[in-house]
């Protein structure tokens, strides 16, 4: 086991396919450990990338390449040749157009057998990744399974993954799927993807389960929050509890991620999202996870980090309340528990809330 990514090296002789099925039984149904890291290359691509090579910028190396190959009759095509140089250089991991009409241009039979073997064959991630471009554009539904499995590898081919699956049939189940099985950036490109296909059957999934926690929850949260039906969800007093902690999750994280979306400041159901919240959390036991939401909350109504705060009529009342749950002795409870922790992080986060609170009320402070 490698100390550095927790995860075995697979041989230089493992494809990309093997190894994301090798992890995927490993991992059944939940995000692979460091997007699938170490891949079989990683020792070459190290070298390689010491060497200064340059990335492939908008395609247009990529392009030419397509055009060359597709341009040789049949019976001459090499496609040892054609991964050879396609490993020389650092291909991009998105769709360029330039790329997509390439790929256009070719017979849409011999650009999805090309397609289907570079991804199912190769060593090298560049020519897995030019194979999941070729599938991203005429892949068809037999396809489904290859590009899932190469798509668990979602740092990298999450991206082209989402493309692919959006276009062919069962978009939103394949997708889900996917989802359900990425962090990070790759759960980025397939809950976009999800929101963009605007099919009401998502709406469960968005409601409950698009954030994980993650930092670049971020990148989506508003795009969520607008493509979702969350403000008629939590208004519903029969709320259930995995919908009331998701839109905690998404409504704390729009509290805090200017720069990288829309924050709750653009959302348009802010105000009212947060009263039925508050509503709904009131009922239910303090755990970490909600006590940071609701944290969040507070800090957003105060006005921090953005100034000034809300001028919503209600931005008073919704103040009072959300400081005043936090602060009753069952929700207190928690960052004086965690300040204890033998977690290093757990116990930075407690003592920054206890400072906080006892400059609000040295009595909250200990």
């Amino acid at each position: 086991m490698s100390a550095s990514t927790g995860s075995a090296q697979p041989s230089r002789e493992t494809t990309f396919y093997d190894h994301a099925s090798a992890l995927a039984r490993r991992y059944p149904g939940i995000p692979l450990p460091y997007e699938g890291r170490p891949y079989p290359d990683a020792d070459r691509r190290g070298i390689r990338r010491a060497s200064g090579d340059e990335s492939d910028f908008q395609g247009t190396r990529t392009s030419r390449l397509i055009d060359e190959y597709f341009s040789t009759p049949t019976e001459h095509r090499d496609i040892a040749r054609l991964c050879r140089e396609v490993i020389e250089y650092d291909i991009e991991i998105a769709l360029w157009p330039s790329i997509a009409e390439a790929i256009s241009r070719a017979d849409p039979g011999h650009a999805r057998e090309l397609g289907r073997h570079l991804a199912r064959t190769s060593t090298d991630e560049n020519p897995a990744v030019l194979g999941m471009a070729m599938l991203a554009v005429v892949g068809t539904g037999e396809d489904v399974s290859l590009i899932q499995t190469i798509g668990l590898l979602s740092n990298t081919f999450g991206l082209l993954a989402s493309q692919a699956l959006a276009r062919l049939p069962d978009a939103t189940t394949n997708l889900i799927w996917l989802a359900d099985r990425t962090a990070g950036w790759g759960r980025v490109y397939m809950v976009y993807a999800i929101c963009e296909l605007g099919d009401r059957a998502a709406e469960p999934w968005l409601l409950r389960k698009a954030c994980d926690g993650d930092y670049l929850n971020g990148e989506f949260a508003y795009k969520v929050a607008c493509t979702a039906p969350v403000h008629e969800a939590i208004a519903a007093p029969d709320a259930d509890e995995a919908l009331i902690d998701h839109t905690g999750d998404l409504i704390s994280t729009l509290a805090w991620c200017d720069g990288m979306g829309g924050t709750l400041w653009d959302y348009e159901h802010a105000e009212q999202v947060l009263a039925h919240y508050l509503s709904h959390i009131r009922g239910l036991a303090p755990s970490p996870d909600r006590y940071r939401w609701v944290w969040a909350l507070a800090h957003f109504l105060d006005g921090r980090p953005n100034v000034p705060p809300p001028d919503w009529e209600t931005v008073q009342s919704l103040r009072t309340g959300y400081w005043s749950l936090i602060t009753t002795p069952l929700w207190h409870a928690i960052p004086v528990a965690a300040a204890s922790s033998d977690n290093e992080r757990t116990r930075e986060w407690a003592y920054r809330i206890l400072d906080d609170l006892s400059r609000r009320d040295p009595n909250l402070g200990e």
